[in-house]
C-alpha cells in the first residue's frame, strides 16, 4: 500500500490536472465570431520540435463561412498530455485523417479553434445533426438585429449602466426592509436594445422561467424567449424601491458579440441583496 501511495504523489507531482467546465455557446452566435466556418479533413500533422505543439492541415470540404475561399487551412495547436508533460482534463487533439466541422477565428495574427467550449469537432463517428446542419445551410441568412440574446446563448460583453447605480441606490442603503431573506432580495430582468436603450425592466417572475411560456421567435436557430412584461405586483418594500431604481436605467453600454463589433439586442439578469448599510447587485 506504502508504494501505491508513493507512486501515486510522483504521479501527481509530474503532471497538473484540472477541471475543463466551461458552455457552449450555440451554434449561429460562434458561426457570427468565426472567420471560417468548414468541414475538413486532416490531411498532415507535424510536432513542433519541443513537443508541445502541433500543427495541423485541414483540407476544406465544405465551406460554410468563409472569407477567400481556402483550399486549405493550417493551425497550430498545444498537444495533448502525452507529448507536453502536462496532462489536463481539457485534453483534445486531432488526428491526421479525421474529418472535422471546424469553428475558427482570429487569435492576433493566426487562425485557432477549440473543441472544448466551442461547436467544432470531429464528425466520423458523430456526423452533424439534421438540425445542426439547417442551421449551418442557412447562417449566411441570418439577420441579427431581429433576435434578443442572453448568457446562454454564448459570450457578450457585460454592459453596465451610464447612470451612477450607486447613487441611485445611495437613498435605501440604510432603509430597514425586514428579517427575512425574501424581504431583502430582488431580481430584475431588463432588456436593452443593440443601442444600448432599455426596453423593458420587469421583476423576474417563475413565468419567466417556464418553457412553455416561450414566444416562438425562430425555432431554427432556438434564440426564442419569453416576453419581459410585467407579471405580479412587487410583493415586498425592497423589490418596490429596486424596480423604481432600475426603471431610471435607461441608457446602458452598448453589448456586443464578444470578439467581434456586432452590438445586439440584450436580456440582463440582475440581483439586488440588501446587507448591513449596503446594497450588494451583480450585474
Amino acid at each position: 500500500m506504502k508504494t501505491i501511495l508513493i507512486s501515486l504523489l510522483f504521479f501527481f507531482s509530474i503532471f497538473k490536472i484540472c477541471a475543463c467546465d466551461c458552455d457552449t455557446p450555440k451554434s449561429i452566435v460562434e458561426y457570427q465570431v468565426a472567420k471560417y466556418v468548414f468541414e475538413g479533413k486532416a490531411i498532415s500533422k507535424k510536432y513542433a520540435k519541443d513537443s508541445l505543439s502541433y500543427t495541423i492541415t485541414f483540407k476544406i470540404l465544405k465551406h460554410y463561412k468563409r472569407d477567400d475561399n481556402p483550399k486549405t487551412l493550417t493551425f497550430t495547436l498545444k498537444s495533448e498530455g502525452n507529448y507536453s508533460g502536462v496532462w489536463t482534463s481539457c485534453d483534445w487533439r486531432v488526428e491526421k485523417n479525421q474529418k472535422w466541422l471546424v469553428y475558427a477565428n482570429e487569435k492576433g495574427n493566426s487562425l485557432t479553434f477549440n473543441y472544448f467550449c466551442s461547436n467544432s469537432r470531429p464528425i466520423e463517428k458523430t456526423p452533424i445533426s439534421t438540425r445542426e446542419q439547417k442551421i449551418l445551410d442557412n447562417a449566411k441568412h441570418f439577420e441579427v438585429e431581429k433576435y434578443t440574446f442572453n448568457q446562454i446563448d454564448g459570450r457578450f460583453t457585460n454592459a453596465r449602466p451610464k447612470a451612477n447605480l450607486d447613487s441611485l441606490l445611495s437613498k435605501y442603503k440604510n432603509k430597514k426592509y425586514g428579517e427575512s431573506y425574501k424581504e431583502n432580495r430582488a431580481d430584475v430582468m431588463v432588456d436593452i436594445d443593440k443601442n444600448g436603450n432599455l426596453i423593458a425592466a420587469n421583476l423576474l417572475d417563475r413565468k419567466h422561467q417556464k418553457i412553455e411560456n416561450l414566444v416562438i421567435i425562430d425555432s431554427l436557430f432556438d434564440l426564442n424567449k419569453t416576453e419581459n412584461s410585467e407579471e405580479r405586483e412587487t410583493a415586498t418594500a425592497f423589490e418596490e424601491d429596486i424596480e423604481g431604481v432600475v426603471k431610471q436605467l435607461k441608457n446602458w453600454e452598448i453589448t456586443f458579440i464578444k470578439g467581434t463589433k456586432i452590438p445586439v439586442k440584450f436580456r440582463k439578469y440582475l440581483q439586488f441583496y440588501k446587507k448591513p448599510n449596503t446594497i450588494e447587485v451583480n450585474l
